[in-house]
């Protein structure tokens, strides 16, 4: 069995094999030079990806119950407040891509009638509000991945506006991912089922997320 701080090194460290395939989807969608049309709809899904997480995570804090370490709470507060802005950055990268004001009411109907792949509905998926397990493996793996994910399309766009934006929301979801690791050290710790579990969970959570990658990285046509 290994101690919490070697599971998740380990974990970081099989992690790697779809963060590179991630950012290869993310260079080959920005040298297709997508239409203006196309990447404001790839945005919508982002922006409503980082709406839900926005939610989920404020959820946890709201349910959470008095009796947490307030070094979490903290953190989760933190994160609440990321995503917050990740949602009004990615509104804003939208607005930059088509010179017009998003109606968010209009955007949020059109991407529930016709939803983009989101790493954001594996929270359900894996019930993560209801397994603190779960939400770690979640910050760590898809949270890990979007860091890799953003820094990537900040490197592949030269307009300055869009990048320093992909570079600062990047930041963020590597901070969120190291909450992830460090909740699931304490998790994991001692509990060799908890191992077991959350490494099978991980392995189908990589599936998904690159699944999910390469269909939000499609090529129009």
């Amino acid at each position: 069995m290994l101690t919490g701080k070697e599971f998740v090194r380990k974990i970081k460290e099989e992690n790697s094999q779809l963060f590179e395939q991630s950012r290869m989807n993310v260079r080959r969608f920005f040298a297709s030079n997508p239409s203006k049309e196309h990447m404001v709809e790839h945005f919508r899904g982002r922006m409503v990806n980082e709406a839900m997480n926005m939610k989920a995570i404020a959820a946890e804090v709201v349910s959470a119950p008095t009796s947490i370490d307030v070094t979490e709470l903290e953190l989760l507060t933190k994160q609440a407040q990321d995503e917050a802005k990740h949602f009004r950055m990615v509104k804003e990268i939208i607005e930059h891509i088509s010179g017009e004001k998003v109606d968010v009411d209009a955007a949020f109907a059109a991407e529930a009638s016709s939803p983009q792949a989101k790493g954001a509905t594996l929270l359900d998926k894996y019930e993560a509000s209801s397994d603190p397990a779960a939400l770690a493996a979640y910050q760590l793996v898809a949270e890990g991945r979007a860091e890799a994910v953003w820094n990537e399309m900040a490197e592949c766009v030269e307009d300055e506006f869009i990048s320093s934006r992909y570079a600062a929301i990047a930041k963020d979801e590597g901070f969120h991912a190291n909450i992830g690791g460090w909740k699931l050290e304490k998790l994991v710790d001692g509990a060799a089922d908890v191992q077991e579990r959350i490494l099978a969970m991980v392995e189908q959570m990589r599936y998904d997320l690159l699944e999910i990658s390469n269909k939000n990285t499609a090529i129009a046509v």
